[in-house]
């Protein structure tokens, strides 16, 4: 393992997993050099690799970096598998198909052939699809191995018959994940649907999807991944009824079945997630507030640390984006004040766009009370840290918001920098009306402004935000910051 995806790694762990991790470690004996690395990594907030190399070096002289590294990463990543095992149910059947695999290379078949029957049992219960046909194919070679003996034809048959349906169920599912992963790819490679050209692209894979559901697989997979991209496609298209529609049928299916979920729940997370933001652009803040209370919900002990981080950090910038919505920002600058350090700082790489996203919010909050040296603290620290794909609206948002607030605080030299520098950022892609309307304000000269004070400067300039108001594909970079709102501001004054 490579020393940055150590220091990821470790810095990843909850701390019941690193006391874990520490237990496992007394167990052994010897020098124990790994142990002093992670507790150099661990101890370091902001690690430097060429500082951690040169710390190590002057801690144990006679210990080798690379090797050294290489074993911690092993010997954590098989803490967290066997702890896994415990609480997972796939991890759980892997590891007893690894024992299946033990006893047939001892000879002990008919005990070999018993725990693949159980195994199976369990992975078709879970609709582990792939599992359940390993062990399928197991029984097969069972008998055949022992020439057939304790099976009649017809039962031979309907092995074979079942194995082949759990062949189609996984083609099937293999269908869907390859029209959701096209869906994905083509969004992050264009961007979001900014016209109804761009939408017309995407109309193959819808249609695929159509035919797809029209076939007869009816598992809670294959029904979680046709709402996941129906939800998924309609939102990026601006339809947030039919997005909101098919969130909700999404959410139904999950909670009505909650043994089939991930451990950690991220579909159900993010199905939520999908809901606040579908009904915050309908402006329905109410039922939002309600299935805010829903993501707060899974911040429970049962699931992994880093996982409660995230729920909290979406849970904070939702109720956030609410109040904001309200016009209530006095109560979300307390909200933003009474979050805790550690929701900032703990698993910021885990989720990128959920991390910014909570910094943004923390910033607008205090854009919106005018207080430009606090809002422009919460942009730098994200801006600093982190550097998302252009791809991703929130990446506009932030750094649009950037160029507001020095526009706001006439640091003109600054803005000139910053406009430059988005424009060559963002090059690849057309910009928006809205970005347009933007850099045409904060570009303008006294004279320009004059102009655009004039009526037909005014017909102009109204006409433009018409247009951006109607267009639900500059809506998805408008439901971060009402950037039409502050060019009707900023104008009037």
């Amino acid at each position: 393992m490579s020393p940055s995806a150590l220091v990821k790694l470790i810095h990843s762990l909850s701390s019941s997993e690193k006391r874990y991790f520490k237990l496992q470690s007394k167990r052994q004996s010897g020098n124990k050099e790994y142990l002093q690395l992670f507790q150099l990594i661990d101890s370091a907030k902001n690690p430097d690799i060429r500082a951690l190399k040169q710390e190590f070096k002057k801690r144990s002289s006679g210990g080798s970096w690379e090797n050294t590294c290489i074993y911690l990463g092993s010997s954590l990543i098989d803490c967290l598998v066997r702890a896994k095992k415990e609480k997972d149910i796939f991890f759980n059947l892997l590891h007893q198909l690894q024992e299946i695999r033990i006893l047939k290379e001892r000879s002990l078949d008919e005990e070999a052939f018993s725990q693949a029957r159980k195994v199976g049992r369990l992975a078709a219960k879970y609709q582990l699809y792939w599992i359940e046909y390993y062990c399928y194919r197991d029984e097969l070679q069972h008998y055949s191995d022992n020439n057939f003996a304790g099976i009649t034809d017809q039962g031979l048959v309907n092995l074979q018959m079942k194995g082949k349906d759990i062949l189609k169920s996984l083609s099937h599912i293999h269908d869907h994940y390859s029209l959701y992963e096209l869906l994905h790819y083509r969004l992050i490679h264009t961007g979001k649907i900014a016209t109804e050209e761009g939408r017309k692209k995407l109309n193959d894979l819808m249609l695929s999807e159509m035919v797809l559901v029209a076939s007869k697989s009816k598992s809670f997979i294959s029904q979680k991944l046709h709402l996941l991209f129906q939800s998924f496609f309609f939102t990026v298209v601006g339809d947030y009824h039919s997005a909101l529609k098919s969130f909700y049928h999404l959410n139904a299916l999950l909670e009505k079945n909650q043994a089939f979920l991930d451990n950690p729940p991220l579909d159900y997370l993010s199905a939520l997630t999908g809901i606040i933001e579908s009904l915050y652009m309908l402006e329905n803040s109410t039922e939002a507030a309600y299935y805010l209370d829903k993501i707060r919900n899974l911040d429970q002990a049962a699931y992994p640390e880093y996982f409660r981080f995230l729920v909290r950090k979406t849970a904070f910038a939702r109720q956030i984006l609410i109040l904001l919505r309200a016009g209530r920002p006095e109560e979300a600058r307390q909200l933003v004040d009474s979050i805790p350090t550690a929701v900032f700082d703990n698993y910021p790489l885990v989720d990128e766009e959920k991390q910014c996203e909570l910094y943004f919010y923390c910033s607008l909050t205090f854009f919106q009370l005018r207080d430009w040296r606090k809002a422009h603290l919460y942009l730098r620290e994200i801006m600093n840290r982190l550097r998302l794909p252009e791809q991703l609206l929130i990446s506009r948002a932030i750094r649009l918001l950037n160029i507001v607030i020095y526009y706001e605080k006439r640091e003109l030299l600054h803005l000139e920098y910053e406009i430059r520098s988005y424009k060559r950022y963002f090059s690849q892609s057309k910009l928006m009306k809205i970005e347009k309307l933007v850099f045409r304000l904060v570009e303008s000269s006294p004279s320009n402004r004059r102009l655009l004070s004039l009526p037909a400067g005014q017909r102009k300039l109204h006409a433009d935000l018409d247009a951006v108001a109607k267009s639900k594909y500059e809506q998805q970079l408008l439901r971060y910051f009402d950037l039409a709102a502050w060019v009707t501001s900023a104008l009037a004054r």
